[in-house]
């Protein structure tokens, strides 16, 4: 039980270990804490520009449309960059949540260790082997539950707007767009209902993990606690050494 104890990982990290996993790049990320950002931009983004940005596509389009077959290349490239000025900020916003998701969780992480040339990754067996690893196994199966549930999800959604979907077709395009608009915005809302809830469930999850990984054995914690201390052998032999100059000074 002693040497169970002894060498197998029961002790917390240390703030050494800590710091060099960062360097290594190792921290913890959670795909549905970025799933969850995004998806509030996406729908932040059409509650703020969706309308507006619908409406000037809608006449900058419909202006040329008559005249698509007739546009010069640079009138067809300015009306290429009016569209995507239009959407532009939608994209902006995107870009920003998708960059601060993993920001939230670990915080900056400037790691030029990850980038460096190391020949094991050149190994094909070794993603076969994390692949079928217990934590690879676990990922594979959490990634099917996620796509079910999803699935299951979207199912149920489109039973309870059967009805509705199936009417939009004789409606005229303005009220069609209105109606497909709020039932956009209320599968938008069931979705980020359930990927908030599955981020509130992983993040906690991957932080504990990522500490697990990083659990110290008792004698690493003491090798790491002589390291910074200075070994008693060398400390000896200075104060052995010492010794032996007073004694010949005195002499």
């Amino acid at each position: 039980m002693a040497e169970d104890s002894e060498y197998s990982g029961t002790e917390p990290a240390s703030e050494k270990r800590l710091e060099q996993a960062r360097a290594e790049g190792r921290v913890p990320r959670s795909a549905e804490l970025s799933a969850l950002l995004v998806l509030g931009a996406t729908g932040g983004g059409l509650a703020i520009w969706g309308a507006q940005s619908f409406d000037r596509l809608l006449q900058l389009f419909a202006r040329h449309y008559g005249q698509v077959a007739q546009l010069s290349p640079d009138a067809t490239l300015n009306l290429l960059l009016q569209g995507a000025a239009e959407i532009f900020p939608f994209l902006i916003a995107l870009f920003i949540a998708a960059l601060a998701a993993p920001l939230l969780l670990s915080g900056w992480v400037f790691a030029p260790l990850v980038v460096r040339f190391r020949g094991g990754r050149l190994n094909p067996v070794l993603p076969v082997s994390r692949l079928f690893s217990a934590a690879g196994l676990f990922d594979g199966f959490k990634a099917v539950v996620k796509i079910a549930a999803l699935g299951l999800l979207l199912f149920f959604f489109y039973r309870m707007n059967l009805e509705a979907l199936a009417g939009l077709p004789v409606l005229p395009l303005p009220q069609a767009v209105t109606a497909a608009g709020g039932m956009l915005a209320e599968g938008l809302l069931l979705l980020l209902a359930a990927v908030l809830l599955a981020a509130l469930l992983d993040a906690p999850w991957q932080w504990w993990r990522h500490l697990r990984r990083l659990a110290m054995t008792r004698a690493e914690v003491l090798a790491e606690a002589r390291e910074a201390e200075g070994s008693p052998e060398l400390k000896a032999r200075i104060r052995a050494r010492r010794h032996a100059m007073r004694r010949e000074a005195a002499e």
